[in-house]
């Protein structure tokens, strides 16, 4: 019996939640889930180690690993496809406080309280 997924902390909902392709007519979509954007966002624009990303998110490195691992799939098949992409859903929460690690953030939720209050998927 597998083991029931935990919950991953995310510090904020994306502001951008979707993409189009340009030049022709798009083949389907993909969709990113919070949390996948949330590793590809700590792993390759903060440039963290899976380590500092898998503390932050309050979940194990190897689950970082597969969840980058199937957002690196679902970004190229986007791009090679042709397709939208959508960054929707996941079991995910925002943050409930300010850490120290976030000071200075740009994208910390409590930097914008209105666009997280009182959100849960």
């Amino acid at each position: 019996m597998a083991r029931p997924p935990k919950q991953r902390c995310i510090c904020s909902l994306p502001q951008v939640t979707g993409f189009t392709p340009q030049g022709c007519a798009a083949d389907g979509t993909v969709e990113l889930t919070y949390d996948e954007y949330e590793v590809i966002r700590l792993l390759d624009h903060m440039q963290m180690t899976q380590e500092q990303c898998a503390q932050r998110m309050g979940i194990s490195r190897p689950t970082v690993t597969r969840i980058y691992d199937e957002a690196r799939r679902k970004m190229a098949d986007m791009l090679v496809g042709g397709r939208n992409l959508h960054i929707v859903g996941g079991d995910v929460y925002i943050c409930p406080a300010p850490r120290p690690e976030c000071a200075g953030e740009e994208h910390c939720c409590h930097r914008n309280k209105d666009r997280s209050r009182g959100w849960r998927e």
